[in-house]
């Protein structure tokens, strides 16, 4: 189903999900101000522009390999967020990145679960280490964002695929602004792998 699946009516041409596709550039402005600001937040930094990447080419040109590149990022992304911090976190950078492209490659019906289940991990990773509101709030801007992409989607009761006001396009900007606030106050607070 692919993009269709996000309402956002498909057109010609290089933005074929012209407000999905805009609003991707805020993984992009995300990372930059990540890598800018947070000597420690290089990593989130360029998961949340290979994120930006991914989801414009999902929704604005869709060349071949597009879904595969939105869904790889994402979950590169997400595995960078659940190991930050971890004694694990080195194979979330670039061994993840190889593991996850090959696995969406082989088995690309695995990927919308592999998100699922990641995103709960770095959830639950995140709050274990601190629960504090620097990091709750983050969380319920996330949890807003993706309550209300969903109910956007294709079929949902916020769906209307000509409209300008895209639910996920909010998606993309409130997930953008959660992970970078996180991110900016997080990373560099505590020392990584404590």
């Amino acid at each position: 189903m692919g993009a269709a699946a996000d309402c956002e009516a498909i057109g010609v041409g290089f933005l074929g999900q012209p407000i999905n596709t805009l609003t991707t550039l805020g993984f992009v402005l995300a990372g930059i101000i990540v890598i800018a600001r947070r000597r420690d937040g290089g990593w989130i930094g360029m998961g949340l522009i290979a994120t930006g990447i991914g989801s414009l080419l999902f929704h604005g040109p869709m060349p071949p390999g597009n879904e595969w590149a939105h869904d790889v990022t994402l979950a590169w992304l997400v595995t960078i967020l659940a190991g930050w911090g971890s004694r694990w976190e080195g194979f979330t950078h670039l061994p993840a990145l190889a593991v996850i492209g090959i696995s969406f490659a082989v088995l690309p019906a695995i990927a919308d679960t592999f998100a699922v289940v990641m995103t709960f991990v770095a959830v639950i990773s995140i709050l274990r280490r601190d629960h504090t509101p620097v990091t709750v709030a983050p969380l319920l801007l996330l949890a807003a964002a993706a309550v209300f992409g969903r109910l956007g989607a294709t079929g949902g009761p916020l769906c209307d695929p000509e409209s300008l006001f895209q639910p996920h396009a909010v998606w993309h900007l409130g997930a953008a602004i959660a992970v970078a606030w996180w991110a900016l106050a997080r990373v560099g607070s505590q020392s990584p792998r404590s």
